[in-house]
């Protein structure tokens, strides 16, 4: 149990160190939505002469930037309050495995979100362009199937330790 305490503590410590780091990364997209639309161009060799971007197109990429980072902002602070509660010696708990469940679920919809955002960002650059210019591509990543898959497994695995944390409290009933 110690161990699994001082590496629970170790994760908190981290965790939100990533935690302060996410935030800083979403407001820089969100502030300057030209460092996500460059890595778009460069993503899906957008055509160069396609005409300047409007405001409302600069406003959606900062949107499609900050809709990115939700899901992992969410997965990131519900694991901080699970290692929290394991650092305090709390593992088979009701409420551990409900962190773990969420953050699972937070992957899957994370997945999700970014198979589908790459695909708005591409349609969101070329809405001005001329007739027959536009382009529509859908883009899956390894890494987006990785974590729907791994948020899959762990919502099984939170199923598991929510049967395990029932049967701990029950047992504690009896003594």
């Amino acid at each position: 149990m110690r161990k699994i305490q001082q590496v629970s503590k170790g994760m908190v410590f981290i965790l939100s160190l990533a935690l302060i780091f996410m935030i800083l990364v979403a407001a820089a997209l969100a502030l300057y939505p030209d460092l996500s639309i460059k890595q778009v161009y460069g993503a899906y060799n957008l055509p160069p002469n396609l005409p300047p971007l409007s405001a409302w197109q600069y406003g959606a990429m900062a949107l499609l930037a900050v809709l990115n980072f939700l899901p992992v902002f969410y997965i990131i602070w519900k694991l901080i309050n699970m290692f929290r509660l394991f650092a305090a010696g709390e593992v088979f708990t009701s409420a551990a495995t409900k962190h773990l469940f969420s953050a699972a679920k937070g992957m899957v919809v994370w997945g999700g979100i970014a198979i589908v955002s790459t695909t708005a960002a591409v349609l969101v650059l070329t809405a001005n362009a001329a007739k027959g210019e536009h382009i529509f591509a859908v883009s899956v990543s390894s890494g987006q199937l990785a974590g729907i898959f791994v948020g899959v497994i762990f919502v099984v695995m939170s199923w598991v330790m929510q049967e395990a944390a029932r049967l701990s409290e029950e047992n504690a009933g009896f003594v």
